[in-house]
């Protein structure tokens, strides 16, 4: 193999057919002297050899000459085939190193002849990665090898995990929230499709390493809390925010608020529901309290009369870590965007005050429960508290760019839609081409790794199978054992 060309980044090397099997995605080691460097491939195409379509057109005619032989007693038409099935590798140069030190802006070019090329392994490409060492999480193989990340590289960071339906994301999240549980962390799940709630299961119905970490949470049933607990800055923002209630009628609310606490009564949702309908006020106003404070009373969330879930002795940190799973699966949209409202409310308190340690949050579709001015409080005010988002998506465009740009870790599966590209290649901290080019060529169950992670140096993973009992597999109808089956009617 010869260095032909660099652009930029962009380094083109040359190779016989046959001389290398690699795949795209896999690295190529350089190396001359005290230099290395290593190459990601990105693409495999032909050499562009003047004159090669008129040599193409011969070797068909020639080919329909009714078996006659052309005379080569020198054999120069096998060199010359040769040197037309060459092949040319385009890379993208991810990391340099002199005596072994990375050095990011060296200015060293490989030599076109004396450097020599062979295709790197694992260990080649982390002697480039300085991620932390320790509290490892084993997610799957890379090159072959198994492959770890660091939790730490989680600790502090904003994650992102997106793909097209059924190529494995969600699968991936829950290797995730194994694998910080297990190394005692405290992990809250936003469980939208019921995927969850089995994690103390494994697949063959046994009980998991995480079933003494899972707690599972019901909105209504074991999770409840009071209108004290919630407080009123909590409660007048589900009213804006979950129930659209108009400005006029949220004012409202807060002077009848303040009327109860200066008289002595207890906040409840009795009393309030009481005061709204005998007090003296516009009645559009009445209507518009009435009629929220009643579907906020439906959803059994709010029980004045029962004892509150203590969310500060559930968030406290195990030895084996605290799964907590808040199942959403079941709730009406606005019953869900209340209970995320409350538990993110809640947990920044809880945070602020340092009543309990900093909690990683799993959050499975957000764009369906959480409003659009959280997004940025997110990113910026609740990383600062303690709580480190881990988004996992089919629709990249549900995210607002503003949080991939501040992303510190992208875990990309297989999208066929060109705008998903399009988006993530904007805001990834990698080169669009590598984002575009790897995404549409990864196998299921394989996801190509950004940021800090990998230290920037993206790698395409084959995510491990779970023993765990995910549940995320697809229902389908025509199975193997349908012809079996007993169809009523």
């Amino acid at each position: 193999m010869r260095v032909f060309k660099k652009s930029g980044d962009t380094l083109e090397i040359l190779c016989r057919a046959g001389e290398i099997d690699i795949k795209i995605g896999e690295y190529l080691l350089l190396y001359e002297g005290e230099y290395n460097m290593i190459a990601q491939v990105l693409d495999v195409s032909y050499v562009d050899i003047p004159g090669i379509l008129e040599d193409l057109l011969r070797d068909l005619t020639i080919e329909d000459s009714n078996g006659r032989t052309v005379f080569d007693p020198y054999n120069i038409s096998s060199l010359g085939l040769a040197i037309r099935e060459a092949r040319v590798l385009k890379c993208k140069i991810r990391g340099i190193s002199r005596s072994s030190v990375v050095e990011p802006n060296s200015g060293w070019l490989p030599s076109r002849f004396n450097t020599s090329v062979r295709k790197a392994g694992l260990a080649d490409i982390q002697t480039f990665q300085k991620t932390p060492i320790g509290v490892e999480i084993h997610l799957g193989e890379v090159l072959g090898q198994q492959f770890t990340i660091s939790a730490k590289t989680l600790d502090g960071s904003l994650t992102i995990v997106t793909g097209k339906k059924e190529s494995g994301k969600s699968h991936l999240a829950k290797l995730l929230v194994e694998g910080l549980a297990r190394h005692g962390a405290v992990v809250v799940v936003f469980d939208v499709n019921g995927e969850y709630v089995n994690l103390g299961r494994t697949v063959d119905g046994g009980e998991s390493p995480l079933a003494r970490s899972l707690k599972i949470l019901v909105p209504g049933k074991t999770l409840t809390t009071s209108l004290e607990e919630m407080g009123l800055k909590c409660f007048m923002d589900i009213l804006e925010h979950v129930y659209a209630t108009p400005s006029t009628s949220c004012r409202e609310m807060a002077r009848i608020w303040a009327t109860l606490e200066r008289g002595g009564k207890p906040i409840t949702l009795t009393n309030l529901i009481e005061y709204v309908t005998r007090a003296p006020m516009n009645e559009s106003v009445r209507e518009a309290l009435v009629s929220r404070l009643q579907s906020i009373s439906h959803t059994g969330f709010i029980n004045d009369d029962g004892e509150p879930t203590r969310l500060e002795k559930i968030l406290q940190p195990r030895r084996m870590g605290a799964v907590v799973v808040v199942d959403l699966s079941q709730l009406l949209p606005s019953t869900r965007r209340l209970t995320v409202e409350y538990l993110l409310t809640t947990i920044s308190k809880l945070l602020s005050r340092n009543v309990i340690r900093p909690v990683f949050l799993l959050a499975e579709e957000a764009h369906l429960y959480l409003r659009e001015t959280y997004w940025e409080d997110i990113v910026t005010r609740m990383r600062h508290l303690g709580i480190f988002p881990i988004f996992v998506t089919n629709q990249p465009d549900s995210i607002p760019e503003l949080v991939y740009r501040q992303a510190d870790n992208i875990f990309l599966f297989n999208f066929s839609n060109e705008n998903d590209f399009e988006r993530l290649a904007r805001v990834s901290k990698v080169d669009g081409e590598t984002v575009k080019l790897l995404g549409k060529v990864l196998p299921a169950r394989s996801c190509l790794v950004l940021g800090k992670t990998v230290s920037d140096i993206p790698v395409v993973l084959s995510v491990k199978r779970s023993e765990l009992a995910t549940m995320g597999a697809t229902k389908l109808f025509f199975t193997e054992n349908l012809a079996q089956q007993e169809i009523v009617g």
